[in-house]
């Protein structure tokens, strides 16, 4: 079986040095494959006058912004040729982006190792009781993928609770309700949101539950600051209060549709190893995060908030490095989540694309993007 770019980053143990030149020989291989694979990206770059060969570190990888993918086919996979297709957020006034992949294999590996790390760090196989849909009812999401992947993957089945785009409160009670009365430790699943609906739902008819000891949750969103209705100690207490899952059980996840990779809280892996737990998300080891001054897209110090861009060794298929419109900051290997762009910061800090749609659109430069870049056929490696 042939070793994955993440395994080839995150291998033995060895000196800090060693490991960040492994990262940097690894992105740089994998953005000179995407820079003859995905001709838009081809084409941006050629616009920006950047030539993979001529680059001395990853940190020179030219970073595509989320909004580009739904302006662009940012995809490796042949037309067609993709086995998933997943939609990014949009709103009733843009259209959502799209990455395309024809294979999920680094995606999975990516999501699997990270979620059993921090959510299932004591080999735990619980009962899973999802809140949300299943992957048929939204095959284009890449959470309820994720979330799929996991169910399968880690854990002894699950329970769905959301139909046709509604919650069914009587299918989460009468699945918590039997894994009360069988003792059998549960993992919920599911967004912030959906949950604290729940929870008020239980609040409103007095009702409780004693989930086993081991019980646990990831909850995603709710957590960049701006945008959030609770705040974290809300969102804790709402799970200890009519569940009995402890702030030490419940893990926040943050993650995008452009990344096969994902960020979680360390709070229940310290509990596992009976430490304190890290502030922040931990940054996987196959993932490099830069902050950039949302004005002069310089490099941040840690400790320095700014415009969040990743890069990230899970992303075969799709450009490895993405700006978000996320502010936060970094400490070492540890994230931290502030909020979120409004709509002309975010318009702002992308002017190099914004000027490359502008080119494209008035015919100069169009024409050569399949020069530049001819796009494989088949699977790429």
């Amino acid at each position: 079986m042939r070793e994955s770019v993440m395994t080839k980053v995150d291998g033995a143990p060895d000196s800090e040095l060693a490991h960040d030149a492994r990262f940097d020989r690894a992105a740089r291989d994998a953005w000179r494959a995407q820079a003859s694979t995905i001709p838009a990206y081809a084409a941006y770059l050629l616009h920006l006058g950047v030539h993979p060969n001529e680059t001395a570190s990853w940190r020179e990888i030219p970073p595509v912004p989320t909004s580009a993918f739904k302006s662009h086919d940012l995809s490796a996979a042949a037309p067609g040729g993709e086995i998933v297709t997943f939609e990014t957020s949009g709103t009733t006034i843009s259209k959502p982006g799209r990455v395309r992949l024809s294979s999920t294999a680094a995606y999975e590996e990516s999501l699997l190792r990270s979620f059993a790390a921090h959510v299932l760090p004591d080999d735990a196989r619980p009962t899973a009781v999802v809140f949300g849909p299943t992957r048929a009812d939204a095959p284009r999401s890449s959470l309820w993928f994720m979330v799929d992947r996991i169910v399968d993957k880690l854990t002894t089945g699950g329970t769905w609770i959301v139909h046709g785009g509604e919650p069914d409160w009587d299918v989460a009670d009468a699945a918590l309700d039997r894994a009360t009365k069988e003792g059998a430790p549960t993992l919920l699943l599911g967004t912030t949101l959906l949950f604290m609906a729940y929870f008020e739902r239980l609040a409103s008819k007095g009702r409780r539950f004693a989930l086993p000891p081991g019980s646990r949750a990831m909850d995603t969103g709710g957590a960049k600051g701006q945008r959030s209705e609770f705040t974290r100690e809300e969102v804790l207490a709402s799970f200890n209060r009519p569940l009995g899952i402890s702030s030490t059980h419940v893990v926040n996840e943050y993650g995008m549709a452009e990344m096969g990779s994902q960020f979680y809280d360390d709070n229940l892996l310290a509990h596992h190893e009976k430490r304190a737990p890290k502030p922040g998300k931990q940054i996987p080891p196959w993932v490099r995060t830069r902050v950039l001054h949302p004005e002069t897209m310089e490099e941040q110090p840690d400790g320095e908030r700014g415009i969040l861009v990743h890069y990230d060794l899970a992303n075969l298929e799709i450009p490895l490095a993405i700006q978000t419109e996320d502010i936060g900051s970094r400490i070492g290997d540890r994230l931290f989540l502030e909020g979120r762009l409004l709509g002309a910061e975010a318009r702002g800090c992308s002017l190099a694309f914004e000027r490359f749609l502008e080119r494209a659109s008035s015919g100069d430069g169009a024409a050569k993007w399949p020069a530049a870049a001819p796009r494989a056929e088949g699977r790429q490696p």
